[in-house]
Formats: structure tokens, sequence, C-alpha cells
């Protein structure tokens, strides 16, 4: 199958699919460079959430950032 007949099925799948997929492929390319890569996310998440408990992050509404990200870039 081309890359571009993957990519047409691919974009038929739900959002938890491709975020799997996403995931799959990802960790595929370099699985030491992953490694790395997912314990900064660990950490940026903490601290994320250690500043929006301590009340110097707000939430913010996925789908209406989404929403606002679509509309900024056209899509």
């Amino acid at each position: 199958m081309s890359s571009k007949a993957l990519e047409k099925e691919a974009l038929k799948l739900s959002a938890e699919e491709k975020a799997h997929m996403i995931d799959a492929l990802w960790q595929s390319l370099d699985p030491a460079e992953q490694q790395a890569i997912d314990q900064f996310w660990k950490a940026e998440s903490r601290d994320r959430l250690n500043a929006f408990r301590a009340g110097e992050l707000k939430a913010v509404d996925g789908e209406e950032t989404l929403r606002s990200i679509s509309d900024e870039f056209g899509k």
C-alpha cells in the first residue's frame, strides 16, 4: 500500500484510533529518544498540574481550544 493510500485510510479512523496510530509510529522512530521525550512530557505535565492546583494556570476547554486553532489556521 502506498503512503498516500495509507494516509487516506488513516484519516478515516476515529480520534482515539488516530492517537494510538500516532503514538505507535512516533515510538517506532527512535525508542531511546522517545523515552527521553516521554520523561520530559511527564515532568512538564506534573509542573502544569501543580501550577493549576496552585492557581497559577486556568483550565481551558479542549473543544473550544481546538475550534480556535482551527479557525486561526483556516481549516
